[in-house]
């Protein structure tokens, strides 16, 4: 129950955020990389807590949780293939419209690739990895460098 507590709260912060959001503004390059992985981020971890309530429910050696498992890899999966090209794209488009910005962009987009390839499996909303650690350490950089600009 607790795991689906988590998932809601996350998902009413993310809803908080785009209310909070002025409507006419358009999201900034790093708000729109940003939300692309919280939609992978939320599928990732849905994925993962439905196939653990159903092997809590019915057993790890049910069919249905087998089933419930291969559900959440191919909905982790197809999370990630969706929004993968969407990221190439706002990358080239802020690329294009800021040429000089393309040296401290490109370290961020291949970390945000490598979280992006982690989040294509089921994970733990806990669940702590170097490809994140990698990722919002670049996202930090480039803030920073964006901000020094």
């Amino acid at each position: 129950m607790k795991e689906k507590t988590t998932i809601g709260a996350i998902i009413f912060f993310l809803g908080l955020m785009t209310v909070a959001s002025p409507a006419s503004a358009d999201p900034s390059f790093i708000e729109r990389m940003e939300g692309l992985v919280a939609a992978c981020r939320v599928d990732s971890t849905g994925a993962h807590t439905e196939a653990f309530l159903v092997g809590r429910d019915s057993g790890q050696a049910s069919a249905k949780y087998k089933a419930a498992v291969k559900s959440s890899f191919k909905t982790a999966q197809a999370c990630v293939d969706e929004n993968k090209p969407k990221g190439r794209g706002y990358l080239r488009d802020e690329i294009r419209a800021q040429p000089d910005l393309k040296p401290i962009i490109t370290p961020y987009y291949a970390s945000w690739l490598g979280y992006m390839d982690w989040l294509s499996t089921p994970r733990d909303l806990l669940e702590e990895s170097a490809e994140k650690t990698v990722y919002e350490a670049s996202l930090n950089r480039l803030i920073a460098e964006m901000d020094a600009q």
